[in-house]
């Protein structure tokens, strides 16, 4: 078993995290945030890089002009 030193708020957002997900320890709110965290691709973050400037036309679309 490891100790691990936390601020007290962030203390306090582990036990908040806690309660809210019925967990039964702090490991295992770890586990799931591990788990939450490594579930997001990484292509969710920021725009698209195949995707192509629009067009002044579907610019002027999209703003209904």
């Amino acid at each position: 078993m490891k100790t691990v030193a936390l601020k007290e708020r962030t203390f306090e957002m582990l036990v908040d995290l806690k309660k809210e997900t019925d967990a039964k320890t702090f490991e295992e709110v770890i586990i799931r945030l591990f788990e939450g965290a490594k579930k997001v691709p990484g292509n969710m973050f920021g725009a698209d890089r195949k995707m192509r400037p629009f067009t002044e036309k579907e610019e002027a679309e999209f703003e209904g002009e």
